[in-house]
């Protein structure tokens, strides 16, 4: 049994005669009709049926039978063939919360695809206690989150900071250097991005004062700043990503919300394999932020604030 054999008869079912089958495969006719009778011989069964006059082929009980395993075997003699190439391909699984994986890292992701090409990726979206699991048992290889993580298996690295600002329509009586007591908790889209917002949330609204509406993804809050006086407060790379796409804008707070810091989450045992791929992922990281006006490179003086 070949694999130009088997080749031949999955031809045949995918484009339904010989004659189509000769043309993909490029070969002649008598060169497939030669073929799957070899590999009948070798069965010794038939696996087609073949009608005189007609052209289209239809399979045998042991045809149906056999074709998985054609299949199969097909798809493991090329993977054996691709098994060097195959061996420098490295899978990274990241696992982030969602402002990184739609805004934030979205150009990250994108030039490493372009300029690592022995690395994939598998970005998936957790919030913040799933990444921290999928770290510490190494179903991910590498989380972004922001806070630090409560496991002795996991290396939590802060990576960068980025400011807060509120956003709200371009027709909005708002204006840089606001103050948050100038604003109606009545009319704020509420998302909780973290203990330190909280705190600073705690601060200037009272609990008894509801938002219009609480969402719980940077993408959503587009969706519900759709009159005048409706804010919310949100990273920069959020507010820039959303503010581009709509008739949004952003303004400075003065008593703004501490930095959102994000850590980049790896375990303290990695498996091996991916090690490198790790290494050069967090080189491209690391350039990333150097050169993105939207965070800021972390600075141990920042963990004071």
């Amino acid at each position: 049994m070949t694999y130009e054999q088997i080749e031949a008869f999955i031809a045949i079912m995918t484009y339904g005669t010989i004659t189509s089958a000769s043309n993909f495969l490029h070969v002649s006719q008598s060169t497939v009709s030669s073929r799957i009778q070899m590999l009948e011989d070798e069965l010794g069964t038939p696996l087609l049926i073949r009608h005189k006059g007609q052209r289209n082929i239809e399979l045998t009980s042991y045809g149906q039978a056999f074709l998985p395993l054609a299949s199969q075997w097909s798809s493991v003699f090329r993977d054996s063939r691709n098994l060097k190439t195959l061996a420098n391909i490295h899978t990274l699984s990241i696992a982030s919360v969602d402002a990184i994986n739609n805004y934030t890292f979205v150009p990250l992701f994108t030039r490493v695809i372009d300029s690592q090409p022995n690395i994939r990726l598998q970005i998936r979206t957790h919030h913040s206690d799933e990444i921290h699991g999928l770290i510490s048992n190494r179903t991910a290889d590498i989380g972004f989150v922001f806070s630090r993580s409560p496991y002795p298996d996991i290396i939590s690295r802060p990576v960068y900071r980025e400011l807060m600002y509120l956003i709200c329509r371009k027709d909005s009586p708002y204006y840089d250097g606001i103050s948050p007591e100038e604003l109606a908790p009545e009319h704020e889209i509420y998302l909780h991005w973290g203990l330190d917002f909280q705190q600073w949330h705690n601060r200037f609204f009272s609990p008894d004062r509801y938002p219009v509406v609480s969402v719980n993804t940077g993408s959503m809050l587009q969706h519900y700043l759709d009159a005048p006086m409706r804010w919310a407060v949100a990273p920069l790379s959020v507010v820039r990503a959303i503010a581009h796409r709509t008739n949004l804008t952003y303004h400075t707070l003065s008593e703004p919300p501490a930095p959102r810091i994000c850590y980049m989450l790896t375990n303290r045992y990695p498996n091996s394999r991916r090690l490198e791929a790790i290494n050069t992922f967090t080189s491209e990281l690391e350039e990333f932020i150097i050169s993105n006006p939207d965070i800021c490179e972390f600075q141990s003086w920042m963990l004071e604030r």
